[in-house]
């Protein structure tokens, strides 16, 4: 069992305080140096859900690394346009960036993409244009699939086997920590591995294992993950958020509290004079977020009040409520 004692925060009070200083100065200035996202991709911001498909399909048509192979500029254009589009086409991602601007959705633990591999797989961009759109492959794939898009079918380039897609049911604890998971795909056996931090709904491309060829480059495998709850762990962002229940003379006097963690129990501290709902912080006990930094378990405190008193308990509070 772990233990966060009174001596470990007083050690790591001014060092805690200094990263947290020097992290807020860094994220401050990478937030002030972001172009506003309806800005990106052309559009107002009350443009409707069709509206930002069809501006930002218009930006991936543009600068689609397969049709600027080696341009720098145009991948960094790409990864700008996917980041709008995957916060404007998500409802509460949109609400929290329409009112808090790029700190708000960096505070969901969204900060954008780091490479195509990372747009891949959380955007599904066959849905899109059509299938064999999604990643890079030649101009054969790109012009098939800008084929399908535009209805001038281009027969030049290979041919590419169809992508699978499947869902997978995958333990709370799995999605936050990361595992790997065995699936059999048309009678082949394949591990995938989820990666730490990932969320219900995100889609893992798992390239070359969809529908096999004996000409051409095969498809992808797409898996979709599910992610169950968990009796008592929620999460928000990076964040896991949990309840404690305290004894109304731990909230008065402080003391400690069993809190359950996906790693294991660990007594937490409860400071005198705790509210109830509080909350109280497990530095590094969260899920990954976008750039493998991890968040925090975040413990608010409910008070247990008695719902019966024997009589020498009740004088007792009497008495003590006449000092107060």
């Amino acid at each position: 069992m772990k233990s966060h004692t009174n001596l470990d925060e007083d050690i790591n009070l001014n060092k805690n305080r200094f990263l947290t200083t020097e992290k807020n100065r860094s994220e401050t200035t990478i937030v002030k140096n972001m172009r506003d996202y309806y800005e990106i991709l052309g559009v107002d911001r009350g443009a409707t859900p069709e509206e930002i498909k069809k501006a930002y399909r218009k930006l991936a048509v543009q600068y689609h690394p397969d049709k600027n192979p080696g341009d720098k500029a145009a991948e960094e254009k790409f990864k700008e346009a996917s980041n709008a589009y995957s916060v404007l086409s998500d409802p509460e991602k949109r609400r929290v960036y329409d009112t808090r601007g790029h700190a708000g959705v960096h505070g969901m633990g969204f900060e954008g993409y780091q490479n195509m591999d990372d747009i891949f797989s959380h955007i599904n961009l066959d849905d899109l244009f059509g299938r064999g759109f999604g990643g890079f492959g030649g101009f054969g794939r790109f012009d098939d699939a800008f084929g399908d898009a535009f209805g001038q079918r281009r027969t030049t380039g290979p041919t590419r086997g169809r992508d699978i897609r499947m869902n997978l049911n995958i333990p709370f604890a799995d999605a936050v920590l990361g595992s790997k998971k065995e699936v059999n795909i048309e009678g082949k056996r394949i591990t995938l591995t989820i990666p730490p931090g990932i969320q219900d709904g995100q889609t893992l491309r798992i390239r070359g294992h969809g529908e096999i060829l004996g000409i051409g480059t095969s498809g992808d495998l797409l898996v979709t993950v599910s992610v169950q709850s968990h009796p008592t762990l929620t999460r928000e962002g990076a964040d896991l958020l949990t309840d404690a229940k305290i004894s109304i003379t731990t909230a008065a006097l402080g003391g400690s509290v069993r809190v359950q963690t996906l790693t294991g129990d660990v007594d937490l501290k409860v400071p005198a004079g705790a509210q109830p709902g509080q909350q109280l912080r497990l530095r590094g006990q969260g899920a990954a977020d976008a750039s493998g930094r991890k968040g925090d378990l975040r413990v608010r405190l409910v008070v247990e009040i008695p719902k019966s008193l024997s009589r020498k308990q009740r004088n007792l509070l009497k008495e003590l409520d006449k000092t107060l």
